[in-house]
């Protein structure tokens, strides 16, 4: 089975399942699941820095992005961008982040259902907020989709 999430859900469903206290084949599978994600997120990630590549900031805006033409950065770190495309690039990363991942995987037939299982009874014995609250959200749509999908 494969769900199909949001990449803005992503890095708010890594950090929520790691961060439920599990044992035993409830922490394997959790951790499991947890892989699987990061495979989208790596993919994401490569897609931000291409964004990042082409509307970044740079000593010649009208070459690519090299040793001898580096990308600007700010004083905190983050690569500035051009400030005549960067509603363009705010349009690119908006639509990029809306994009559905899909993550398939597991070792075993149930891997998917005994996860949405243990994010379920999580989230009824815990109160949830913030960006747990918007994880668990997206993590619910995403098993109850694929197990309409499946039956």
């Amino acid at each position: 089975m494969k769900i199909k999430l949001a990449n803005s859900y992503l890095v708010p469903a890594i950090n929520f399942l790691q961060a439920i206290k599990l044992k035993g084949a409830d922490s394997i599978a959790r951790s499991k699941m947890v892989k699987l994600l990061n495979k989208s997120l790596e993919s994401l990630q490569d897609a931000e820095k291409e964004l990042i590549n082409q509307f970044g900031e740079r000593k010649d805006n009208n070459k690519p992005v090299t040793e001898d033409n580096p990308l600007t950065r700010e004083n905190d770190g983050r690569v500035k961008i051009q400030p005549a495309k960067l509603d363009e690039y705010l349009h690119a990363h908006t639509i990029l982040m809306k994009q559905v991942a899909e993550v398939e995987g597991g070792t075993y037939v149930n891997h998917i259902d005994d996860v949405a299982h243990l994010v379920d009874n999580y989230a009824a014995n815990h109160e949830l907020d913030g960006q747990d609250a918007e994880a668990y959200f997206g993590l619910h749509e995403s098993f109850s989709i694929a197990k309409k999908e499946k039956n």
